[in-house]
């Protein structure tokens, strides 16, 4: 902590390199170690960088990501899934963008918001 700010370090240690001892650039890159730290030690800054910026949305899922998103988390069944999707569309509750994008309608959004009002886990990921 200084100040206002929390700054909080992660590293990683490889233990098998498994298939990448075959690609020995990938190893380098894996082994990424925090020396013996302990909570509260001071240490020295080496330097400091204000950064600005904002952060983007993410993209619109594309038919076939929603589709291995359904099947990942067992929401309906191989038989119904294309049926689901085709009803989200029919309903108007998205349309078809670019690259096969479903992207939000205006009623589909607000189905969102009112579903979230009734409940949060409605419609949390």
């Amino acid at each position: 902590e200084c100040g206002d700010e929390l700054f909080t370090a992660s590293g990683s240690k490889l233990i098998s390199p498994g298939w990448m001892e075959i690609q020995l650039d990938l190893e380098a890159e894996v082994d990424k170690a925090l020396p013996d730290y302990t909570q509260g030690e001071r240490v020295a800054l080496a330097s400091i960088r204000l950064h600005e910026g904002r952060t983007s949305p993410p993209g619109y899922l594309t038919e076939s990501e929603l589709i291995g998103l359904m099947e990942r988390n067992g929401i309906g069944t191989d038989a119904s899934i294309a049926t689901h999707i085709n009803n989200i569309q029919t309903r108007n509750y998205v349309a078809l963008g670019a690259g096969r994008t479903l992207v939000p309608t205006e009623l589909g959004i607000v189905l969102i918001h009112g579903l979230s009002d009734i409940d949060e886990e409605l419609v949390a990921p």
